[in-house]
């Protein structure tokens, strides 16, 4: 037995030297871990843990162009730590390249949507792909801080509060949402999302109010799409109308310029709005999780709204990626 065992290991072929497996042992074993949980002894003398690459939160949130980036360029080209060395100078593309695809390969679990599909957010149209952010938005006088937490590979919850400073009450209300990642496709660049949102009768609210939605994001080239259509019912009436968001938008270096129409249809078909939102996101962090937006919501038809053009920005804190002291 024990020589047939040896004679089968000598005829077998030897394993290639450029594998993704055999290179992550070499380079990334020593942090990570063989299994890619970093359980390894040189953890413990780590300036920060290394992170658990099999854990589907982690490996799944980003691009693989991203994890490229930092294996080629080492941790502190996007403010990470120190402790992850850059492999560019070398490694060959290829090789890089084999080592993320085995890294990412230790989430096995295929509900998790991979971070190709998380495009940069809009103004108006819901993110499909569910996120652990903090988003700061001003639409005139108008501001909202969302909550957004994300529970395995397909849920979220999200908190809205509102204030409004035009000389009234400055509370505005509260919103809770409900988000369901339904279908995603990495081939068809295609992700699409469920959610409901309802506010109670607080602060400027009235009377309940709740919407279901049907968010999707797409990228068939080098233009993102992204888009939502919302049904709103209204506590005594029911069935308020329908509101359609459709954005397009093209990255430029740290740069996504978007533009989005809002169609708005009150039940009955009278009094459609539509309007176009210019807008350019923009990267602060070198890591990302550190965003903005900045652009104009202007009226195109319908009954014109009092006032005319409106400010429209956000600030966006990604704390899923990493804390907000870090990745600077």
């Amino acid at each position: 037995m024990l020589t047939t065992t040896l004679l089968l290991s000598l005829l077998a072929p030897p394993q290639r030297a450029d594998t993704g497996q055999v290179l992550f042992g070499k380079w990334c074993g020593s942090c990570h871990g063989a299994d890619g949980r970093g359980g390894s002894k040189t953890m413990t003398r780590l300036e920060v843990p290394a992170a658990d690459l099999a854990a589907c939160a982690n490996s799944t949130a980003e691009t693989e162009e991203r994890w490229v980036g930092i294996v080629r360029n080492g941790g502190s080209a996007y403010g990470l730590s120190i402790d992850m060395p850059a492999f560019g100078e070398n490694a060959t593309a290829e090789q890089i390249r084999a080592v993320v695809r085995y890294a990412r390969g230790f989430c096995a679990d295929r509900r998790w949507p991979p971070g190709e599909l998380n495009f940069p957010r809009a103004f108006l149209a819901e993110k499909a792909f569910p996120e652990n952010e903090l988003v700061l938005t001003e639409h005139a006088r108008a501001q909202e801080l969302i909550y957004e937490r994300r529970f395995g590979p397909s849920m979220q919850i999200e908190a809205v509060a509102r204030s409004v400073f035009d000389g009234g009450s400055v509370f505005g209300g509260v919103t809770g949402a409900f988000k369901y990642n339904v279908y995603h496709n990495l081939d068809r660049r295609l992700i699409a999302s469920l959610g409901a949102e309802a506010t109670p009768p607080i602060g400027r609210q009235d009377l309940w109010e709740g919407e279901t939605y049907l968010a999707f994001g797409a990228r068939p080239g080098a233009v993102v799409m992204q888009g939502e259509a919302i049904a709103t019912w209204e506590e005594g009436t029911g069935f308020a109308g329908f509101t359609v968001n459709l954005g397009l938008g093209h990255g430029v270096g740290r740069f996504v310029p978007q533009l989005e129409g809002a169609w708005t249809i009150p039940r009955g078909g009278s009094g459609q709005t539509l309007a176009l939102v210019p807008q350019l996101w923009f990267r602060l962090s070198r890591l990302g999780h550190v965003a903005g937006s900045l652009g104009v919501e202007l009226p195109a038809a319908g009954p014109q709204p009092r006032g005319g053009p409106k400010l429209i920005a956000f600030l966006l804190w990604d704390f899923g990626d990493a804390p907000l002291n870090r990745g600077w």
